[in-house]
């Protein structure tokens, strides 16, 4: 029977790491498009970029 290596935790701590950064960018961006729908849902407007209705 063949056992599969398991990289020490430290080692994957240290890869987890750079993924900090990208996590925090893509959450970021989720939450300030997430705030701008839910702010032109209050007011009841379009999205400037929207072409007119009608």
């Amino acid at each position: 029977m063949m056992l599969i290596p398991i990289a020490h935790a430290g080692h994957w701590l240290v890869s987890v790491l750079y993924l900090v950064p990208i996590v925090v960018v893509v959450a970021g961006l989720g939450w300030q498009v997430w705030r701008e729908k839910r702010r032109e849902a209050a007011e009841g407007t379009e999205a400037p970029d929207s072409p007119p209705a009608g």
